[in-house]
């Protein structure tokens, strides 16, 4: 049976679940398109980060900033401040707003995290969507350390992004 694509998302939902869990784990403190000319094969990073994006797998960013800005005492603070509903939607709009700022960066750590388990031959047929057995097993496999090749990439990232956001959430949960 052949790899198809809705298998390839299923998996990548499960990574992403997966370097969720590892991202929730740390403290509770508070790109553009690369193209190569046909004649230049692109290289691992640069692969890496064309799936990256066609297959749209660093938008999980507000989600998971969400997730993370959810636990902290400053969005309990807006919450005391606003009641949770109005905390919520501050905070997730917050996240949204600056989300364009970091996402590219974030693509690219994770771009460089696949990049470290595959060459930009495997990434191009995985992008392809329809690998040979081997490689949709590798790419299975290669799941975990490719989240923790992430988390370790984009930790301070995704603090920074979240103590943005709930920063700027808070002055508008002030009077």
């Amino acid at each position: 049976m052949g790899y198809r694509r809705s298998t390839a998302l299923t998996v990548m939902n499960v990574t992403m679940s997966a370097l969720v869990c590892l991202m929730l784990n740390m403290p509770r403190a508070a790109l553009a398109d690369v193209t190569a000319p046909a004649t230049v094969p692109l290289t691992a990073p640069d692969q890496a980060l064309v799936f990256v994006q066609d297959h749209h797998l660093g938008e999980s960013l507000g989600w998971l900033g969400y997730q993370v800005a959810s636990r902290t005492v400053t969005f309990a603070t807006i919450v005391e401040a606003v009641g949770r509903t109005e905390a919520q939607t501050l905070v997730q709009d917050e996240l949204q707003n600056l989300q364009p700022h970091y996402q590219p960066e974030w693509d690219r750590n994770l771009a460089a995290a696949y990049s470290q388990s595959f060459t930009p031959e495997e990434l191009q047929q995985l992008n392809v969507g329809e690998p040979a057995q081997p490689l949709a097993n590798k790419f299975r496999a290669k799941q975990r350390d490719v989240g923790m090749d992430m988390k370790g990439r984009s930790s301070e990232l995704l603090k920074v992004y979240v103590s943005t956001a709930l920063d700027s959430a808070l002055k508008k949960a002030k009077p």
